[in-house]
């Protein structure tokens, strides 16, 4: 039998080394699906683009900046590309933001129109007509390359002072139009009226919210404070070959274009997960302590740990906080309560002044042995006296 035995040993020794090395290719491949899928999350938070005055664009000709510091002010940016989306997310109490309404048609317009939210309306190219969205001011060629000052009394204006000049202009036709940084006679770069009880704006010069030029004298102070005005920002980015369908229902997405292939990921490191450890549990063993300790030994073991150390105001602190413990149970107080509420409790229950409670319960800590033991005396008495015996 010895011989036998001695014959086989030797061949239980690799068994634990290869199922070590099973173990170390699978946390291998596990850490390499979680690289893959944090740089997956990290590409799709860094995504940009290049279409002109769009909010995740930091080419000169976008508007990264301005919609990044919109953000840090508090105001929640939401960017959509089609008038269906604009009229879902648009609405009272928010600002429109139409980012080139050159594209859009009279349906298109009118839907801009009938969302309720404030409307900012830029000039990126020629508009030749918006009566369906508003019959107050109309589109201008008439432009200036030189600063404009406000010249007028919107506060928006007046806080900009002065623009650095602008490629296009805007006419009123309404008296209650309020004309800004004119650029000609009866024209000028911004235009702002209000209709039905909101706020309408129209910015000859969509190209004062490029990166480029918003740092340019009192343009960014314009630009802010336009579309700062509410909590929420839809940033219209109109789309060639976009239409009005009234009908459409599909819910705008809210998740990254990386989120389905992170969530597939996942769940399969999940089922992997299961399969590798489940069919290696057994039932539970339990198995009896060689030792057992008293827990008086342990506390004693732990005070002389402190006094060894003199480390006064460790072990203070723990007498302190069992005391405190004991009294809120006993008073009823909750946990989450505050310790100047236990310390009205306790003064409460014993008679005693709240601000000797106080010093007794979170005063400074001792430094010496008597002084600690004089503290215990103190705190016992405390506690006897809020549970009399």
């Amino acid at each position: 039998m010895t011989a036998v035995a001695q014959a086989q040993a030797p061949s239980a020794g690799p068994l634990p080394a290869r199922r070590n090395r099973r173990q170390t290719l699978f946390l291998v491949v596990v850490a390499l699906v979680a690289v893959a899928a944090f740089l997956a999350v990290l590409a799709a938070g860094q995504t940009t683009s290049s279409v002109p005055l769009a909010p995740d664009n930091p080419a000169p000709a976008g508007a990264q900046a301005a919609a990044t510091i919109l953000r840090e002010q508090g105001v929640r940016v939401r960017t959509v590309t089609t008038t269906d989306a604009a009229v879902r997310v648009a609405g009272p109490g928010t600002t429109l933001l139409v980012a080139g309404g050159g594209l859009l048609d009279d349906d298109q317009l009118a839907a801009v129109r009938d969302t309720g939210a404030d409307v900012v309306l830029t000039q990126s190219t020629f508009l030749p007509d918006l009566e369906p969205l508003t019959d107050a001011v109309a589109p201008s060629p008439v432009g200036s390359p030189d600063p404009l000052p406000a010249d007028c009394a919107d506060p928006d204006a007046l806080a900009a002072g002065t623009i650095s000049g602008s490629t296009g202009g805007v006419e009123p036709l309404a008296a209650d139009v309020e004309l800004c940084f004119p650029t000609a006679d009866g024209a000028g770069a911004l235009a702002t009226w209000q209709e039905d009880g909101r706020d309408f704006a129209f910015l000859a010069d969509g190209t004062l919210l490029s990166n480029e030029r918003l740092a340019d004298a009192g343009n960014a102070a314009l630009v802010l404070r336009l579309l700062g005005a509410n909590t929420e920002l839809v940033w219209y980015l109109p789309t060639p070959g976009d239409t009005v369908t009234p009908q459409a229902e599909e819910p705008a997405g809210v998740l990254p274009p990386a989120a389905t292939v992170v969530g597939a990921q996942l769940l399969v490191l999940a089922v992997v997960l299961m399969l590798w450890r489940g069919r290696r549990l057994g039932r539970v063993v339990t198995e009896p302590m060689p030792v057992v300790v008293r827990s008086a030994e342990t506390t004693l073991g732990r005070g002389r740990l402190y006094r060894r150390s003199r480390d006064h105001a460790h072990a203070a602190a723990g007498l302190r906080a069992g005391c405190a413990t004991r009294c809120a149970a006993r008073l009823g107080v909750p946990r989450s309560a505050r310790p100047e509420d236990l310390v009205a409790a306790v003064a409460r229950a014993t008679g005693r002044d709240e601000q000797a409670v106080g010093a007794l319960l979170h005063g400074p800590p001792p430094t010496s042995d008597a002084a600690l033991v004089r503290l215990t005396r103190e705190l016992d008495t405390l506690e006897s006296e809020v549970h009399p015996s």
